[in-house]
């Protein structure tokens, strides 16, 4: 009597455990290399920030990163260690949205993606950020690389940003 009961809940957890498993495949994660993949990178990026994780936001970049908010002729804002100099305090002391607006996969295996930037500025009163500073059109290239995508151009100066859309064939 007591083997065919273990025995029927047995068969229960493993039914119970199967459903599970089907329900989670129906959820697979994006295939890497693909857009769907580059979007929630992008997304991660984002929570990385908002999360005030400096290692885990520059782990989304490449190390020949050129992450810039300006027209950045000296090229001072390029590589992880300046961009981490740069733009650390930012990321441990604001919010950020980034909304995509198109994403266009190109020719040599990278992607451009035209961004809609909001830079939000606490402290947060009633729900609401002292400031939002809002940068339309954002610009990022990224690069599939060590089976990820990662980020290896940002500007949100807009007159670059549309310079570089029309160079990739976004406009």
């Amino acid at each position: 009597m007591n083997k065919r009961r273990n025995l029927m809940i047995g068969l229960a957890v493993a039914a119970i455990s199967f459903g599970r498993g089907a329900s989670a495949q129906t959820k697979k994660a994006p295939t890497a290399g693909t857009e769907a993949a580059l979007r929630d990178t992008i997304a991660r990026f984002e929570k990385a920030w908002n999360l005030h994780d400096v290692n885990a936001w520059l782990a989304l970049m490449t190390d020949d990163v050129w992450f810039t908010q300006t027209l950045d002729y000296y090229e001072r804002m390029k590589g992880k260690k300046a961009v981490k100099t740069t733009f650390e305090y930012d990321v441990k002391n604001t919010d950020l949205k980034w909304e995509v607006k198109r994403v266009r996969m190109m020719p040599d295996g990278t992607a451009s993606v035209e961004l809609r930037q909001v830079g939000l500025i606490p402290p947060k009163t009633d729900g609401k950020y002292k400031r939002e500073d809002v940068s339309d059109p954002s610009f990022s290239r990224w690069r599939f690389e060590g089976g990820k995508w990662r980020l290896f151009f940002f500007t949100s100066n807009k007159g670059w940003a549309l310079d570089e859309m029309k160079k990739d064939g976004i406009d």
